[in-house]
Parts: structure tokens; C-alpha cells; sequence
């Protein structure tokens, strides 16, 4: 049977559409583009075009993560992070006092994540994070150009401009900032699974040889803190071999006293 509508459902559609409306005069009055296109292109220009754009795929970048798990004492660790192509790796370092007590290892190597931890050796790990770089910075930005994406409704007090994308079960939303249309935050969620979501924003933009890169990451997972760090020495196109994306024994010798040689993945 078909929907019947009343007159009230009919008076608030059109509320909405005549919202709808008023958003966009707003959005072209304002300089903000009307369609996700005009949006994509401004933020590819923000970010130097598509060859630097490009050039943002490889890096190798050094920080401090911050201790997310406790909230009385101000804490943070060394990190490391690396990048070429579809591989990615970051390694976390407790070392107090200057030596080193622990270390992290995270790497996803485009298609499976892995997690290396001291007296647990290699496992894998969810690919929320590490398996989603396609839809977080820098990749997004290029990926863009060609998803078809939804502008949503901008109100004159926006900070930024958001464009919603499907694709296959996830539902990415992009924000851009509305002053300098830089990227500034990512938001992946499962249609299937309406709990799990992935937030990450970026902040304090450096100039690399004419090339903008976010030195802080903020990130949140189903609604919780997840993780905060700050890059402070960034090398773009960085030579970086294949093989740094594993778990390498400069990687673990110190924790282990030896050499440690990676355990085969195994599935927790």
C-alpha cells in the first residue's frame, strides 16, 4: 500500500527542502562551492594539486603519542610513523629515563593489519584504523576527486564544509575547513554496524616546501578517545624500503635484550 501523507508531513517536507534551499543560497553567497565537486577541487587546490598531493603518500615522521588511558598523570611516548604507498607503520616507545622499557608496532601492508607486543609477538588486528587509509589524510583528498559524494547543508556559524560519500558499507563524511579548505577531519561508518566509528582531525598545518601536512592527529573510535599525537620532524619522500614495514629486530632489540625475530600472524 502505498505512503499516505498528511498535510502536517507535507508541510514539514517542504520545510526541509525550503532549509535545504536556504543552505545553499547561503553556500554560494558565502564563497562555499554547491556541489561535492566544487568542494573536492577547492581542497585539492588547498593542498597543492594533485602532483603534491601525490608526494604526501610517502614520509617517514617522527613525535609524541599521548597516554589515552590515564587521565591523572600527563603522559606521552615517542613515535614513530612511516608511510610509502599502501603500506603504513607506526611504533610506539616507552622509554623512560632514556631507556627504552617497551614498544608498539603497528603496520598494515595494504591489505592485512598486524600488531607486534612484547611477549605476544604478531597478531592481527582490526583493520578499522590502519585498513581505512584511503579515506583518511592524505588519500582522501585525491580519492575525492572521483567518489560521488552528498554537499550537506552549511549554516553561516560552520567552521567547515562537510560532503558524505557511500561507499560499499561505509558512509565516509569529509570536513574542510571553510577559510583555508585544508583538510580538517575524516568520519568512517559502517551502514551494517551503526556502533563502529572511526573520527580523526587534523590540526596545526606545516609547509612543506609548498606542500600543507597536519603535525596533529586526533582520533576517536565508537565515540571514545582513541588516540592524540604530534609530529614534530616530518621527511617527505622519505626512501624507505619495503621491508621497514614489519617488525624489524631495530625495532624490538632493545626490549628484548636480542634481536628478536617476528613470530608468524596468528588471528586473536
Amino acid at each position: 500500500m502505498a505512503e499516505k501523507y498528511t498535510g502536517s508531513a507535507c508541510t514539514g517536507a517542504f520545510g526541509l527542502i525550503g532549509a535545504a534551499l536556504l543552505a545553499l543560497a547561503f553556500a554560494a553567497c558565502s564563497g562555499v562551492p554547491s556541489s561535492p565537486e566544487g568542494v573536492a577541487k577547492k581542497l585539492l587546490r588547498a593542498h597543492g594539486g594533485a602532483e603534491k598531493a601525490t608526494r604526501l603518500r610517502s614520509y617517514a615522521a617522527k613525535g609524541f603519542i599521548k597516554d589515552m588511558s590515564s587521565d591523572l598523570i600527563a603522559r606521552n611516548f615517542a613515535l614513530d610513523v612511516y608511510r610509502k604507498g599502501d603500506l603504513y607503520k607506526h611504533l610506539i616507545a616507552n622509554a623512560p629515563g632514556g631507556k627504552l622499557a617497551d614498544v608498539i608496532v603497528l603496520y598494515f601492508d595494504g591489505t592485512t593489519s598486524r600488531e607486534w607486543l612484547k611477549g605476544r609477538g604478531v597478531h592481527e588486528v582490526p583493520t578499522m584504523e590502519l585498513g581505512l587509509l584511503k579515506y583518511r589524510f592524505p588519500d582522501c583528498i585525491q580519492w575525492a576527486q572521483t567518489a560521488a559524494g552528498e554537499l550537506l547543508p552549511v549554516a553561516k556559524q560552520d567552521s567547515v564544509v562537510r560532503v558524505r560519500y557511500t561507499d560499499g558499507p561505509n558512509v565516509v563524511t569529509l570536513a574542510v575547513d571553510r577559510t583555508t579548505w585544508l583538510l580538517s577531519g575524516v568520519e568512517v561508518r559502517s551502514s551494517t554496524d551503526t556502533v563502529a566509528a572511526f573520527a580523526e582531525r587534523y590540526d596545526h598545518y606545516t609547509d612543506l616546501a609548498g606542500i600543507p601536512f597536519p603535525q596533529e592527529f586526533k582520533a576517536t573510535f565508537r565515540g571514545a578517545p582513541y588516540y592524540e599525537y604530534l609530529l614534530s620532524v616530518i621527511d617527505l619522500e622519505a626512501n624507505l624500503p619495503d621491508s621497514l614495514f614489519g617488525v624489524t629486530s631495530e625495532d624490538t632489540i632493545g626490549v628484548t635484550g636480542g634481536a628478536a625475530q617476528p613470530q608468524e600472524p596468528s588471528q586473536r
